[in-house]
């Protein structure tokens, strides 16, 4: 059976949620891979910390390097893919997403003042990084910045916009639920595990 559920009601992100709940005494619970493509047409995947949802409350939020190789990436093709498995409840969330890049370039009051309240909540750790040279660079290179209170150019926001969730419950009884976002709204059916 297919059903069209608003963007705002769709039970996918609604489990996702209820997820990260149930799963949030695991430390690892925070963190997904994103794939992403070279200009090459290579796939590239590496592990982010998911750092909360947009004011849509269906993007997800990652912070990265605005240098780094995944940034050269989403310019050229701003499709990823997200794959989230919580080992507490045994389910996998595989996400497609488009994604929006939210730098020190900005022009959206809203998503500048979003970059800025997601700065503001990191840890000075986790702030020193976006000092440091460029990612992949020779540990010899340049120098290491002062960490300062407001966010530098180095730091950038990714948004990531779902455009369609495969839901995998691996428990006793399994269970499969795809989602499509199409013309603004979800279409979401059940399919065999």
């Amino acid at each position: 059976m297919k059903e069209t559920i608003p963007v705002a009601s769709c039970e996918a992100l609604v489990q996702l949620k209820t997820a990260l709940r149930k799963n949030r005494r695991d430390a690892h619970h925070r963190y997904f891979q994103i794939a992403t493509v070279t200009p090459e047409g290579q796939p590239k995947n590496r592990t982010v910390v998911f750092r909360g949802f947009g004011a849509d409350d269906t993007s997800l939020l990652v912070i990265t390097d605005s240098r780094s190789e995944k940034i050269v990436e989403l310019e050229q093709n701003a499709s990823a893919e997200i794959a989230w498995y919580f080992t507490r409840t045994r389910e996998q969330f595989r996400i497609s997403a488009l994604t929006t890049c939210v730098d020190y370039r900005c022009h959206s009051m809203e998503d500048s003042a979003l970059r800025d309240q997601v700065w503001q909540q990191l840890s000075e750790a986790a702030r020193a990084q976006f000092f440091w040279p460029g990612p992949g660079l020779p540990l010899d290179t340049g120098t290491t910045a002062a960490v300062t209170d407001a966010a530098p150019d180095t730091f950038a926001l990714l948004k990531l916009s779902p455009v369609a969730i495969d839901h995998l419950v691996l428990s006793k009884v399994q269970t499969r639920r795809r989602s499509q976002l199409q013309d603004g709204r979800w279409h979401e059916h059940w399919v065999n595990p």
